[in-house]
Parts: C-alpha cells; sequence; structure tokens
C-alpha cells in the first residue's frame, strides 16, 4: 500500500486516523475527557499523514529538499554507508507539525539502500545521525552525480516507511517514503554546490532547493 502523488492522505495513515475517530464514537456515551482524547487524535492524525501536492520546479542541476522542516546544519561530515568519506552534508529537522512525505531530490535512479536499526535519540541531536533508526538512499542523478539521503527517526517517530528499492527510477520530486511522528532527514552531497538554504531556514520537499551542482 503505497502513497500517490494525488493521495489528500498518506495511506499508512488510515489506521490511526480511522481508529481515533472509531474510538470517540465508542467512548461518546461513557468518559467526554476519553471521547476528547480520541477526537483529538483522529484530528491529529488526519492533519500529520496530510499529502499536499507540490510544485517542483524545473531546474536541470538543481537539488531539491526531500523533507519539510527547518535546516538544522550545514557541514562536512562522515557519511558512513555509501562514501565513507567527509562530504558536504544538509539535515533537516522534521517536528510533529511538518509534512512528513519525504521526496526525490534528484531525477536518476535508487542505486542502493541500507535500513539500520538503532535508537531513538531526538532527532535534533548530533548523535541521531549516528545512532538513531534509520534507512539510507544512495540516489544517481542523470548527470551521473551522486547523493545519499538518509532517514532518521526520531524520539517519538518508531517506524520508517521507504517505497523505494535499488534499481527504481526517481523523477525529481517524487514521493520515496516517510516518517512517522517527528524526525530527520540528511543530504549527503559528495560534489561542490551553490548551496540556495541558509540555517535556520525553512524547506518544503520537492519546492525547496538545497543547492544547484557547479
Amino acid at each position: 500500500m503505497k502513497t500517490k502523488e494525488n493521495d489528500f492522505i498518506v495511506k499508512e495513515g488510515l489506521p490511526f486516523i480511522v481508529g481515533g475517530f472509531a474510538s470517540s464514537l465508542l467512548l461518546y456515551r461513557k468518559s467526554k475527557l476519553l471521547f476528547a482524547l480520541s477526537f483529538g487524535f483522529g484530528a491529529f492524525s488526519t492533519f500529520f499523514f496530510r499529502n499536499p501536492s507540490r510544485n517542483t520546479p524545473v531546474m536541470k542541476h538543481a537539488i531539491m529538499s526531500p523533507a519539510d522542516g527547518v535546516v538544522i546544519s550545514k557541514d562536512d561530515a562522515y557519511e558512513r554507508y555509501f562514501f565513507k568519506k567527509d562530504v558536504k552534508r544538509i539535515s533537516i529537522f522534521m517536528s510533529l507539525f511538518n509534512v512528513h512525505v519525504n521526496r526525490s531530490p534528484l531525477n536518476g535512479k535508487v542505486l542502493d539502500t541500507v535500513y539500520n536499526k538503532g535508537k531513538y535519540l531526538p532527532a535534533y541531536r548530533e548523535k541521531a545521525s549516528m545512532d538513531n533508526e534509520q534507512n539510507a538512499f544512495l540516489i544517481e542523478g542523470r548527470s551521473g552525480r551522486r547523493i545519499v539521503v538518509v532517514q532518521i527517526a526520531g524520539l517519538i517517530a518508531r517506524r520508517i516507511v521507504s517505497y523505494k528499492q535499488p534499481g527504481d527510477k526517481l523523477k525529481k520530486g517524487e514521493i520515496i517514503g516517510l516518517i512517522r511522528f517527528g524526525s530527520r532527514l540528511d543530504v549527503y552531497i559528495e560534489e561542490d554546490i551553490h548551496e540556495f538554504v541558509n540555517l535556520n531556514e525553512k524547506v518544503k520537499a520537492g519546492e525547496s532547493i538545497l543547492g544547484v551542482f557547479k
């Protein structure tokens, strides 16, 4: 069951949404407090699992943001899964109130993926990039340039969802997965780029440009 571009709600969120509203109906006459809590959970789940449409700009060498959120770091860091060296890293923190659908930053294909079962530290902490549950994509653009996108679970998030496998072709801005309930994405870029984003800047998946290959 994969979420599609025209789906208003992420399909993986339906059990939470239906469960919350169904529980509120059952509890309506038993407890006003439990009714309110259940209804509130159903409403919040509908908000959290929203999947708004995105207009991806046509810019040949641009690297799009794969996530909604705030840029919390721009530095050089060791990429341990594929590059195995220090490269440019841009980290995006997704709060509970951000859209959690993740999108491809490039036109190209998935060369490889790695899943690492780990801890659930707060996603904004630096150690989360090393210790938390995560799923990494090695993506090759049509020009042959490669980047790594790492989905990282947070303190509340306990489920990383990936829709793509090695060999899958990607369109820039296409949905590649999601993370439930608060998380982070790290983007590792092997080659030099002209950066388009600043620290603490808000970005949108599939719409905001992180940078352009030189």
